[in-house]
């Protein structure tokens, strides 16, 4: 994907959001993060297209009229949160085999 959300906490009412990514931050910059909001965005490239078609899919940026769209930060975390957790248990699995080779290599 494109990157991450991060919640800054500041101790004020509202949260700080800083965005890595090529896309999110130009939404976030440009305060299209609720529908009222939302602002003409073209990719800028293949690459970049391909993750905007990506982000509309897992819904982190919504189309509330045609050619508009905004960047929905709940989506978007979830769907973080959600790709975190497919990567648990490949990473517990290649642990193991890790483990694995260093007991079969173990000379003691």
């Amino acid at each position: 994907m494109t990157g991450r959300l991060e919640r800054v906490e500041r101790g004020t009412v509202r949260d700080r959001y800083l965005v890595h990514g090529t896309i999110a931050p130009r939404f976030v910059e440009a305060h299209a993060v609720t529908p009222d909001d939302a602002v003409a965005f073209t990719p800028a490239d293949a690459r970049e297209a391909k993750a905007f078609a990506a982000m509309i899919a897992d819904g982190s940026i919504r189309m509330p009229a045609q050619g508009r769209f905004w960047f929905d930060m709940d989506a978007y975390e979830a769907a973080a949160a959600a790709r975190r957790a497919k990567r648990v248990p490949v990473m517990v699995i290649v642990a193991l085999l890790v483990a694995v080779v260093a007991v079969l290599f173990y000379r003691g």
